[in-house]
């Protein structure tokens, strides 16, 4: 071989480069699946709102009426966005490039979970880092990012469970070997913390990947077991620390427990069970990554004789690849995948039968904090690490019978096919908005002052034409205003009518609003203003029965704040027939120390990912000069 062919194979030698090659593949299938957020605005689509100056407010840090769900997330969010204020960045791309950020480490992940496996899976001829290695893997790469799940999961707006996706590809490669990497593992748990239920992903596929690392070759017996005991201590304390922001508190509100029941004890797991796509079933569904309760959030061809024909390709990878991942059966990689997402079909397919819900409905609405459990369908994310190793062992099997090229080309394509229209519904749906200058006059107004606000129309979601082209995205304000603004946290599904949430006391002004009841109903509820969002369409009842008589203190064409307060500005007084002062059933503000003490625990999340990022990095580069 020429001096000349040699050199271009070395050059994509070596894990560093096939980590950067699966950076690449994973950079462009990103590219093409977010390229609605390269549009300036703020994404708004469902869960998803992000916001020009998120406040640092109770609601924020899990101190207000509802569950603590995206906690550590919104304060995150509120310090990066003051950080970049600071620096004079724009905000708008922040969570936009958070999210690529996690797609593209799922892409890594994914081309080095196969990196680790194809040695057991092919033969000890392998090599998955030369030239031909990092064609045959771009299939794997491609699928870890463009499947089902990852897509209805940013249909439905939530971006940051991705970071516990990339958790659960990554902890196999980390954990399942010889010799784990924790502090790696440890800056993963830290990452998917961002929301509770990432946290829980990551836990997991931590446990179960620890749990099937073996001991290295010419080790005495029993150093295995030794080995992962050390890990596990260093993980075991980053879990709890990283888990400390929500428990904390869900602790001091005294309210719901995270994702927990609602009220009456409602728990929602039947709406949110996975859900049956067009004539594959429940089984099928999930199978195939899919099956996401919100049928809004899935692209057309997921709901269409396509997701049929879609599964059978992928059942003809999983039988090509069959044969090698048997092969490979006694790898750590392998052992800490299939397993697993066999197990995850099984479980996830029987929760959305009678029994099944029977069953988690019971266990909700028992078990403090057991109601992240009800949203089954998104635990489909400890499957997709088994269904990468089959797209990497079948491209490999496909190879001998075409040249890597077409192999690549080929089961790549069969990837794609899952979802075809996933580029064309999300530039659709992630739609940025620009928000009208009458928030900032209403944050102006509204800031600090003692009273909480009520939003019109009623309900947790906004229809509005000037975001989202209409479709049904939940209610800004919130992250807008540095003040309590009551939401009932109801959920309107279709097929199980409406999920209540923890908000009794929003729930009962809202209802006091509707009926047109005069305005010192509602002061007696904690209440002080109104924001009417005048473009949105949803339900106002009798309401303006009840604000005729209130001070209007800003009006636009898509905003109108009302004070309920006297015509010359004083505010209402109880009514003669009471004795309690206004405001006298609203409960006071997180306390100073609360709020100080979550703040401390948000800070010991970050500090820690922080630090074990930097240990990971290190400990890298200690590798990498051992090996020259």
């Amino acid at each position: 071989m020429s001096a000349t062919s040699v050199g271009p194979r070395r050059a994509l030698a070596g894990p560093g480069a096939g980590a950067a090659v699966d950076a690449g593949v994973g950079l462009a299938v990103t590219a093409l699946l977010l390229a609605g957020l390269a549009r300036p605005g703020f994404p708004l689509v469902r869960d998803w709102v992000a916001t020009p100056a998120p406040p640092l407010s109770d609601a924020a840090l899990g101190l207000g009426e509802s569950a603590a769900r995206a906690v550590p997330q919104d304060v995150a969010v509120v310090w990066a966005t003051r950080a970049l204020d600071a620096v004079g960045l724009p905000v708008w791309p922040l969570t936009g490039l958070l999210t690529a950020a996690f797609c593209v480490w799922i892409a890594v992940a994914a081309g080095a979970l196969v990196r680790q496996a194809v040695q057991a899976a092919s033969g000890p001829g392998a090599d998955a880092a030369n030239w031909s290695g990092h064609l045959l893997r771009v299939p794997a790469v491609v699928v870890a990012v463009w499947n089902p799940l990852v897509v209805e999961r940013l249909l439905q707006g939530q971006w940051s469970l991705l970071a516990g996706v990339a958790a659960v590809v990554t902890m196999p490669v980390l954990l399942a070997r010889a010799r784990p990497r924790v502090a790696a593992a440890c800056a993963a748990v830290a990452a998917a913390g961002l929301t509770p239920t990432g946290w829980v992903l990551a836990v997991v596929a931590a446990v179960v990947s620890l749990s099937c690392a073996g001991p290295g070759s010419g080790s005495r017996s029993g150093s295995g077991s030794g080995r992962r005991v050390r890990s596990a201590v260093p993980l075991a304390v980053v879990a709890v620390v990283t888990a400390l922001p929500w428990l904390l508190a869900t602790l001091l509100a005294g309210g719901g427990a995270v994702g927990g029941a609602g009220a009456g004890g409602e728990t929602g797991v039947a709406a949110f069970a996975a859900r049956a796509e067009t004539s594959i079933g429940t089984l099928g569904s999930v199978v195939a990554l899919g099956g996401i309760w919100n049928s809004a959030a899935v692209p057309p061809s997921r709901a269409s004789w396509w997701a049929a024909a879609a599964l059978v390709l992928l059942l003809a990878v999983w039988a090509s690849a069959a044969r090698g991942l048997w092969r490979a059966r006694r790898s750590p990689a392998v052992r800490a995948t299939v397993p697993l997402a066999l197990v995850t079909w099984l479980l996830v397919g029987l929760a959305a039968t009678g029994p099944g819900l029977v069953a988690l409905d019971a266990v909700v609405g028992a078990v403090p904090a057991a109601g992240l459990l009800r949203d089954t369908q998104k635990f489909v994310a400890f499957a997709l690490p088994a269904t990468v190793l089959a797209w990497g062992v079948a491209t490999r099997a496909l190879a001998s019978r075409l040249r890597p090229a077409g192999a690549a080309l080929v089961l790549t394509a069969v990837a794609v096919a899952a979802v075809p229209d996933a580029p064309r519904a999300l530039w659709e749906s992630l739609r940025p908005v620009t928000y009208g200058d009458g928030w900032a006059e209403v944050a102006g107004i509204v800031d600090g002052r003692p009273g909480d606000l009520l939003v019109l129309p009623a309900g947790s979601f906004r229809s509005t034409p000037l975001w989202a082209g209409g479709a049904a995205v939940l209610d800004p304000a919130p992250r807008m205003l540095d003040t309590r603004v009551l939401v009932p946290g109801d959920l309107v599904v279709g097929r199980a009518g409406t999920v209540a949430g923890e908000g009794d006391r929003a729930r009962e002004a809202t209802e006091a609003l509707l009926r047109g009841e005069d305005p010192p109903a509602l002061t007696d509820l904690g209440v002080r203003w109104v924001l009417d969002e005048r473009t949105s369409a949803g339900p106002r009842g009798e309401s303006g029965r009840t604000l005729a008589t209130t001070t209007t203190r800003f009006a636009d064409s898509e905003l109108t704040l009302y004070e309920l307060g006297a015509a010359d500005g004083r505010e209402l007084t109880a009514p003669p027939h009471t004795t309690a002062p206004p405001l006298a059933t609203a409960p006071p503000p997180a306390a100073a120390d609360s709020r100080a003490a979550v703040l401390v625990a948000h800070a010991a999340w970050l500090l820690t990912g922080v630090v074990a990022a930097a240990l990971a990095w290190a400990g890298r580069r200690s590798r990498r000069r051992s090996r020259r």
